[in-house]
């Protein structure tokens, strides 16, 4: 199952139309990446919230979208030759599914049309709470993990799928890490003890999983231990130091939050199955570099696509680092019209070998590359060399103002003196011509 595309109507800030997640795998073995970025107030978390509520839980988007009566939106999902549509309408969510008609997310939607009189006929299911054969999970990166008490081998109450799906993170979410981690690893242990074959050792491979994850992220050994004294807890060794999980640096601490959370769901959620995070999963994803150091940032989604080979992660960012770590995925950019609704234009294929400069540039639209007091002193400068050139005036103003420039450092030192050999040059040849 995943998320095929997206489409509103008098849905803020959003301009009428669709946003389509292109299906094709660029990688084997690697899950599907979606990447949503724009500048704030563009609408991402937004949409992830919407998302949200059409798999399952509203709560996030009831918090933070303003809707009015005609105001809808339809999130279309697909799993083989099976459509699934999630249409919201008016604060109302319904699951409509048809098995014979794919359509276009556009097809009779516009704001003239609401997609209640589409002429398409659909066969109302239950809604929320229907259970499709997928796992679908939501995180904020500002999340991070903290110690609480645990008991051996003490089953773990995930809850309902649909608090699987908020982004404000719920207050269980810690039992379920140390509790499930605890578990894994005592499972790992008598499987070890008991000679389970190493392909059937569920626990160990799962526990492989997550810990190789955090090494490739951080570049840092990790391990989860269950130490028995005074009582029984959780502690990390990273990097060869012990400490417990309240020690652990923040941005550790978030990967953990949403990364082994998401793992521990999966795990809980599919107790049979001997390989669970190879099951389907759509992973909503906020902000994930929160916290996060950019060398740190640039490993993170590349393991995650790891981790959860057959899932799609959409993921909210305004991180160059982020972007350009991707190498099989879209990119999604939303940007404000001239009347200030947000738009997507079609998907950019994620490229091997951008740089995070490459995003910077042509993803986030940047080209200032200095603080703003020096952009605004080279903005001035820019300005008087162009009045020179044009009035053939003096100099010295030019010359005093490369000075204020060069002096802030040996960069733009350089830069002053290679733009004033120019324009003497230009001057000299100019005048030759004369």
């Amino acid at each position: 199952m995943r998320i095929h595309s997206f489409a509103s109507q008098n849905f803020l800030p959003f301009k009428d139309g669709a946003i389509t997640f292109p299906c094709e795998k660029q990688e084997k073995y690697q899950a599907e990446v979606q990447i949503l970025t724009g500048e704030n107030g563009s609408g991402k978390t937004r949409l992830l919230c919407a998302l949200a509520a059409a798999l399952g839980n509203p709560a996030d988007l009831n918090l933070r979208a303003e809707r009015t009566p005609e105001s809808d939106f339809m999130v279309q999902l697909s799993s083989g030759q099976d459509l699934f549509l999630s249409y919201w309408s008016n604060g109302q969510a319904l699951l409509r599914v048809n098995k014979n008609t794919p359509i276009s997310p556009l097809s009779g939607f516009t704001s003239q049309n609401s997609l209640r009189q589409t002429g398409v006929f659909w066969e109302a299911v239950s809604r929320p709470g229907t259970n499709l054969s997928f796992s679908a999970q939501a995180y904020r990166g500002t999340s991070r993990v903290a110690d609480v008490k645990i008991e051996a081998m003490k089953p773990v109450a995930v809850g309902p799928k649909d608090s699987f799906l908020t982004f404000d993170r719920p207050s269980h979410d810690d039992q379920i890490i140390s509790q499930g981690m605890a578990n894994l690893k005592m499972q790992s242990a008598m499987e070890f003890q008991g000679g389970v074959k190493q392909e059937e050792a569920r626990a160990s491979k799962i526990v492989k999983r997550f810990e190789q994850s955090i090494r490739e992220i951080t570049g840092r050994p990790f391990t989860f231990l269950v130490k028995p004294q005074p009582e029984l807890h959780l502690v990390a060794r990273w990097g060869g130091t012990e400490m417990k999980l309240n020690s652990l640096p923040d941005g550790l601490r978030s990967i953990i939050a949403w990364l082994i959370s998401c793992i521990s769901k999966m795990d809980f959620s599919n107790p049979d199955h001997p390989d669970p995070m190879d099951l389907p999963l759509i992973l909503l994803l906020d902000e994930p570099e929160s916290h996060l150091h950019p060398a740190w940032q640039r490993k993170l989604i590349p393991a995650a696509q790891r981790v959860f080979p057959n899932a799609q992660i959409i993921v909210a960012t305004h991180s160059p680092f982020v972007i350009s770590s991707v190498n099989s995925g879209w990119i999604h950019i939303l940007r404000f019209d001239s009347e200030s609704r947000v738009e997507a234009k079609a998907a950019i294929p994620c490229s091997r070998g951008d740089t995070y400069i490459d995003a910077v540039e042509e993803v986030l639209g940047l080209t200032e590359w200095y603080d703003p007091e020096t952009e605004y002193l080279l903005a001035r400068f820019r300005e008087k060399r162009a009045e020179v050139l044009s009035t053939r005036g003096g100099t010295s103003e030019l010359h005093e103002l490369a000075e204020q420039i060069a002096a802030r450092s040996d960069s733009l030192k350089d830069m002053m003196a290679r733009e004033l050999l120019q324009l003497k040059k230009q001057l000299e040849r100019e005048a030759a011509t004369k």
